[in-house]
């Protein structure tokens, strides 16, 4: 089994999601980063996609 980078573990994730025709903003995959990074809290993560979703309804 070979090691894989955070990034290429979310680039994967992402395209699994895109064929399954889920779609990612920009700032969507950005918020990703931020939490798969550590930047960010899940408190946090939750918070921001909580504002996605309300701007989106």
């Amino acid at each position: 089994m070979r090691n894989v980078t955070t990034e290429t573990a979310v680039k994967n994730q992402v395209a699994s999601a895109r064929m399954e025709g889920i779609s990612f903003s920009r700032e969507s995959l950005d918020i990703i980063r931020k939490y798969t990074d550590n930047s960010i809290s899940h408190e946090k993560l939750i918070e921001l996609v909580t504002r996605l979703c309300a701007r989106k309804s």
